[in-house]
């Protein structure tokens, strides 16, 4: 796993999480996820059955998120502390070392805790409400990278284009395309209902995720 992490491997990175969440290891299935989803997705152009894949991962890491989100437990070998590396000192008192993304976040910000040379010592209340500030915040900055990945391809929507001139030319030299490009006998029921399946997913995505940006439901839901 961290060898496809350090080579940006992200086919490897999907294989790795779906294997980790088969086996209910959900810390290793989450940091494969949040590697795989620290850039946008490529939707352009790709099969519907494609992006119903690659938003169905992101649906699995959102759960996955959540449940970290809700999770209380920072005990020893819980699941945050194997999956954000910190110290259990006893007496509800924890060591968050240098050079983790938990320690960015809990030094940045005032707080009872204390910096030390090995990292940031403090209580469980601090703690648990630093990771609940990076969990929600990683669930809304990629849910908005994500959202915006499929409103740069139209919702799915074909080339009207492609359909009635038989070719595909962009007005402007503005780049290209950015709807799907298929063929009129293409335009299936099939094809209908996997749109709409993308469009429904879309919607669980946003639910979960609890975005509630009423610019962003409406472009869902219109398209």
């Amino acid at each position: 796993m961290f060898e496809a992490i350090q080579r940006t491997d992200r086919a490897d990175l999907r294989r790795l999480a779906r294997i980790f969440i088969g086996a209910g290891n959900n810390p290793a299935a989450l940091l494969c996820l949040d590697h795989f989803f620290s850039s946008p997705l490529k939707l352009q152009n790709l099969p519907l059955a494609e992006v119903h894949s690659s938003l169905s991962l992101y649906l699995d890491y959102i759960r996955l998120l959540n449940q970290f989100w809700r999770d209380e437990s920072l005990a020893e070998d819980s699941n945050h502390q194997r999956l954000f590396g910190f110290q259990a000192l006893g007496e509800n008192r924890y060591l968050v070392p240098k050079h983790t993304l938990l320690h960015e976040k809990l030094t940045g910000r005032s707080g009872p805790g204390k910096k030390s040379m090995d990292g940031y010592r403090c209580g469980y209340d601090e703690l648990r409400r630093g990771i609940i500030k990076l969990v929600s915040s990683r669930i809304r900055d990629r849910t908005e990278i994500q959202n915006n990945a499929c409103c740069d391809v139209h919702g799915f929507s074909p080339c009207l284009r492609l359909l009635v001139q038989k070719k595909c030319n962009p007005p402007g030299g503005k780049g290209s395309c950015t709807f799907h490009h298929i063929q009129l006998k293409q335009l299936t029921a099939d094809w209908y209902h996997s749109r709409l399946r993308l469009i429904l997913l879309q919607f669980q995505i946003l639910d979960l995720a609890r975005s509630r940006d009423w610019h962003i439901s409406k472009y869902v839901l219109v398209r």
